[in-house]
């Protein structure tokens, strides 16, 4: 069988990986979703490679999904803010304006999703609907027996992984991203098989089946479905 590998990634340890590695790994953009790692470089002012910049936004008809890896980000989420940083996540509903921002000194390294993906209204800057700025954004923390927050178009969830594989398959209309969180994880993909380390992460198309166990004694990955319908 092939090898599943993806571009580089992360580390088996405790460690924040490196960025510059981490970042090589890419998503495809599709019509359900768009995403990836994402930094923040200490002393720069902006996220590379985002062609908005820090600018507050919201997505109509769409969430994000926000998995703080390393550092510190201050998140406006309408007219409040909130600070999160390393395994904090949060859920931006649709039409709910926000703006992130290195809240430190140091590296800031974000995995992000938008689902769907609108590719003729990705952002919307002016024009907020009427209390669009009272909204707020619900937040948690990965870890074991926590309920992520999810909604109609992102699906999260935390899977404790064993040597027994969990087996699923995409639907008729969704897509999966697996990202491992702890230890080192047994990937397959269709005819796809290989190893994901630490703070790795691997796209699953429409209707395709899939598996993930843990590689050594404990691994845990984070499984977002897009749209999650």
């Amino acid at each position: 069988m092939s090898a599943l590998r993806p571009e580089a990634g992360g580390e088996a340890g405790g460690a924040a990986p490196d960025w510059r590695s981490w970042t090589d790994q890419h998503i495809p953009a599709t019509e359900r979703q768009r995403g990836g790692a994402a930094v923040w470089p200490r002393g720069r002012r902006g996220l590379i490679g985002d062609p908005l910049g820090p600018v507050l936004h919201l997505h109509d008809g769409a969430s994000e999904v926000f998995y703080f890896v390393a550092g510190r980000c201050r998140l406006e989420i309408g007219n409040s803010e909130a600070f999160f940083g390393p395994a904090d996540f949060v859920l931006i509903p649709p039409e709910v304006p926000h703006n992130l921002w290195n809240a430190a000194d140091e590296d800031l390294l974000v995995f992000w999703i938008v689902a769907p993906n609108v590719v003729n209204n990705k952002w919307r800057t002016t024009g907020f609907p009427p209390g669009a700025m009272d909204k707020r954004a619900p937040r948690g923390r990965v870890g074991p027996g926590v309920d992520l927050p999810s909604d109609k178009n992102i699906l999260g969830r935390l899977l404790t992984l064993g040597e027994s594989p969990h087996r699923a398959r995409t639907a008729e209309s969704q897509e999966t991203i697996i990202y491992v969180t702890e230890g080192e994880a047994n990937v397959t993909v269709a005819r796809l098989t290989g190893k994901l380390r630490r703070n790795e992460f691997v796209h699953v198309p429409i209707r395709t089946p899939y598996s993930i166990a843990a590689a050594g004694a404990h691994a845990a990955a984070l499984v977002f479905a897009a749209p999650a319908g």
